[in-house]
């Protein structure tokens, strides 16, 4: 019993250190994309709600991983550190795809048409592809000014 305990309590401490490492790297990488969104109603992007507002987005990558990190437009705080499910190729313009879930906004994908890439965050249900849901509204996403 104490075998497992000692097992378990090294594979957390291993799994905290590549998060930190991971976070360490990403913090010293150059974004590959800046932006901004104003969202005009609160949505879900992941596992974070984000209230109306104005945002910036950064997509950063090291080689293994990339994320979208979501700061608001006025604090400059990070609010969200979000990973995609999958990314896809684009070649549309750069918006967030959002569906309505219920009486809730879930973002769906971050179309970069600058990168030519999609980031998928949640499953459209009942099409072939995100942007063919029924109920998708498009918000535009803006390059910043680098």
């Amino acid at each position: 019993m104490h075998h497992k305990k000692s097992h378990s309590t090294i594979q957390f401490l291993t799994l905290g250190l590549l998060v930190s490492f991971l976070l360490a790297g990403l913090a010293n990488a150059a974004p590959v994309y800046t932006g901004r969104v104003t969202l005009p109603y609160e949505v879900r992007w992941g596992h974070s709600v984000l209230p109306a507002g104005d945002y910036l987005l950064s997509v950063e990558s090291d080689r293994a991983c990339v994320f979208v990190v979501i700061q608001g437009a006025k604090s400059g705080r990070n609010v969200a550190l979000l990973m995609p499910l999958y990314i896809d190729e684009e070649k549309g313009t750069s918006a967030l795809f959002i569906a309505g879930e219920g009486n809730q906004r879930v973002v769906q994908a971050l179309s970069l048409a600058e990168l030519g890439k999609s980031f998928v965050y949640e499953f459209a249900r009942g099409a072939r592809d995100v942007r063919e849901a029924h109920t998708m509204q498009t918000i535009s996403v803006v390059a910043a000014n680098k």
